[in-house]
């Protein structure tokens, strides 16, 4: 298995770009695809994860590698179910968006080039951004709901027992039901896609290679 390794981080070369190729180190493998330094300095750019101000220069690359492998299987689930080919997927938006994370798509390319990567490297990532994303909302955001019950218990357990614990005045329930549904909302839709990558990850072989 060791040789098998060393192999692939030896020989590997980019594999989005076709020009310019470059030897590079695997910083983990989904499959058959390895997740390249390149990919790893490429989320960097445009923010895949949110940098916290705390975290070791280590730690921050770990976590965007985490983040790389995630999108990785995700993108991987969709493709090899067909349900890729299904989605409606808006490449352009997630494009600009990525864009203005970088600043703008003058300076992302010249750190795209620092980097030794192409502008389809870039497009590759939004692809699967969107996918993830286009699947996030047309197929798991439908299955979400939140009762009217949820919302009254999340009011007494989030702002009834906050407040009287601080002694101060209780807001009624109607000044925060929309701001307490969304809360809700978006915690069920998390814990959808967290199924969906536990159920992913299970008929994905993942092997990361760095720490």
């Amino acid at each position: 298995m060791w040789i098998w390794r060393l192999a692939v981080i030896c020989l590997c070369v980019s594999h989005f770009a076709l020009a310019d190729q470059v030897l590079e180190e695997v910083m983990a493998v989904v499959d058959s695809t390895p997740i390249l330094h390149s990919d790893i300095e490429l989320a960097d750019l445009v923010s895949l994860v949110e940098r916290n101000p705390d975290a070791t220069v280590d730690d921050h690359r770990s976590r965007l590698l985490d983040a790389r492998i995630r999108l990785e299987v995700q993108y991987r689930d969709l493709e090899d179910s067909g349900t890729l080919y299904r989605l409606d997927i808006d490449l352009e938006r997630a494009l600009d968006t990525l864009v203005a994370r970088a600043g703008n798509e003058q300076l992302l390319r010249a750190q795209l080039e620092d980097h030794g990567l192409v502008w389809a490297d870039f497009e590759e990532l939004a692809l699967r951004i969107a996918a993830t994303s286009a699947f996030t909302e047309q197929r798991l955001r439908p299955r979400v709901s939140v009762s009217l019950d949820e919302v009254r218990t999340a009011y007494e357990e989030l702002v009834v027992a906050r407040h009287k614990s601080q002694d101060q005045t209780v807001p009624p329930l109607t000044s925060v039901h929309d701001d307490l549904y969304r809360l809700l909302l978006e915690r069920k839709l998390n814990d959808e896609i967290e199924r969906w990558l536990d159920s992913a990850t299970e008929r994905h072989d993942v092997t990361r290679f760095v720490r």
